[in-house]
């Protein structure tokens, strides 16, 4: 069962992992579709994935800060 995330009040979107293994290399789908990667291992393309959630925040806070 899906639960609603911190802001949500509407139906809960359909959610899934965004990250796989594809003949022993990994990646992550952006929710543009993009996927990014390979990556060697699951920690190296976690890494990857936390830092590109980070670099969208503050690109997300610019554009804000521009209105």
């Amino acid at each position: 069962m899906q639960n609603h995330r911190a802001g949500e009040n509407t139906t809960i979107p359909f959610r899934n992992e965004r990250y796989f293994c594809a003949n022993g290399v990994w990646f992550f789908e952006t929710r543009g579709g993009y996927q990014k990667g390979p990556f060697v291992t699951k920690q190296e393309m976690e890494s990857k994935l936390l830092l590109f959630i980070q670099e969208q925040k503050l690109l997300n806070q610019t554009s804000r800060e521009r209105l």
